[in-house]
């Protein structure tokens, strides 16, 4: 089935608990839009990282801070907005994934994980106004 949902906002408090919305949320989106079940699983797994980096490093599991998951799903376009009311981050302080040294480390692969399922994915800081992530997926092969 494709065709357009429409957008959808889920507003989440910062518990990982709120992880299973997440993914149900993702997974019925990316099925609507026309991906097959492998690459909807991908998709979800991508969003989750999102939303866990967003809970943890952004809001630091501050309960006072919410983390908002945005979805349209569009014709053949899936595009997923993940915002926390963190700090920020630096980009180039992130280690490298593919690092021989860093395969046994338990964390630090969200960003690498969403940079190879996704087509795009964007980060946008700004001081005092959280962390924005901005994750598409269009049906077909990655350009």
């Amino acid at each position: 089935m494709s065709g357009s949902a429409g957008p959808e906002e889920i507003i989440l408090p910062s518990h990982l608990e709120m992880l299973d919305r997440v993914d149900a949320a993702t997974l019925r989106c990316a099925r609507s839009v026309g991906f097959d079940d492998k690459t909807a699983t991908d998709v979800a797994i991508a969003v989750i990282e999102a939303v866990t980096n967003a809970i943890i490093h952004g809001n630091r599991f501050d309960d006072k801070k919410t983390v908002r998951v945005s979805y349209d799903c569009g014709e053949n376009t899936l595009s997923i907005v993940v915002h926390d009311e963190g700090d920020g981050f630096d980009l180039c302080m992130i280690p490298d994934a593919t690092d021989p040294g860093r395969h046994l480390a338990c964390s630090g692969r969200g960003i690498f994980i969403m940079q190879q399922v996704m087509d795009d994915v964007e980060f946008e800081m700004a001081e005092g106004q959280g962390t924005t992530v901005r994750l598409t997926k269009r049906v077909g092969p990655k350009p």
